[in-house]
């Protein structure tokens, strides 16, 4: 019987890497996607020597670039046209507003709509296996974040806490449109809170992010702690018909925010499509 297939996003540190880390464990074959070959190489040994795992390929590709993104998909259908589960767990913390490549600000694409192009790009291969499931790693400060469509990526007023928190309200409406339109289908898509995680990128935050790191260090749980709800919706039977829902410490959590409406999320998910000239998928 073949092993299922996962592909964690970010998965050479913290979260990630704990998250691989785990399902390496529990019998997947992990992808790594990662933008360094040689730290995605390195997690891929340290894995493997620690959980005796030896199906653990390597993606590489930068969020910061939508052709990347395009690249990654391209080369996960060709080498797995069956994908069982996708964890989308990179994000960025970004302390002051840069555009990318493509002209996005760093923290929009990275944090969220890259996610959402390569889960786009990915639902065929999810939709060939008999049990897909899409993990969305969000962040409890979504309810900070503020859906204004004349100023998505900070182009009129930028704040870092902001632009961060809006990101994560961003994937977490767009987590329960997606949900809503693949009702019908063998897909679950849910978003996880992994809570203060004492990772590199709380670590090596810089302005107002590092007087909040500081604060937040004496709280902070280990990664392997981090990644626990993530494996727990990865595998758990209980929630294999749960979808379109907000997780953290492996509970359903009561999303809160005013902006997050259905025709908001519908306003999104449009924006978003025309942005990246995606067809819509047909409803299932």
């Amino acid at each position: 019987m073949a092993k299922p297939v996962c592909l964690i996003t970010g998965a050479t540190e913290g979260v990630g890497k704990a998250t691989a880390q785990a399902l390496a464990s529990k019998g997947f074959t992990v992808v790594l996607a990662a933008r360094n070959l040689a730290k995605a190489e390195a997690t891929r040994r340290e894995i493997g020597a620690t959980s005796g795992a030896k199906d653990i390929d390597i993606i590489v590709g930068d969020l910061s670039s939508l052709t990347q993104v395009r690249q990654m998909a391209e080369t996960v259908q060709q080498r797995h046209p069956t994908l069982d589960l996708l964890i989308n767990n990179a994000g960025i913390m970004a302390a002051e507003r840069t555009l990318t490549g493509d002209g996005y600000e760093s923290g929009y694409q990275v944090n969220y709509l890259s996610h959402f192009l390569l889960t786009h790009l990915l639902l065929d291969a999810l939709k060939n296996s008999e049990q897909g499931r899409i993990i969305n790693l969000g962040s409890s400060v979504y309810s900070m974040g503020r859906f204004d469509p004349g100023n998505l990526q900070g182009e009129k007023r930028f704040s870092a806490i902001g632009a961060y928190a809006a990101s994560k309200l961003f994937v977490l409406m767009s987590t329960i449109e997606l949900a809503e339109r693949l009702r019908g289908a063998a897909i679950t898509v849910n978003a996880v809170h992994p809570g203060i995680v004492n990772t590199h990128m709380l670590k090596s935050a810089t302005g107002i992010f590092k007087l909040i790191a500081l604060l937040a260090t004496p709280v902070a749980v280990s990664p392997e702690k981090g990644a626990a709800t993530s494996v727990y919706l990865a595998t758990s039977p209980d929630v294999a018909a749960v979808s379109g829902r907000y997780f953290a410490d492996s509970k359903p959590k009561p999303v809160k925010s005013k902006f997050n409406t259905e025709k908001n999320r519908a306003l999104l998910w449009d924006i978003s499509m025309d942005a990246l000239r995606l067809h819509e998928p047909a409803r299932v």
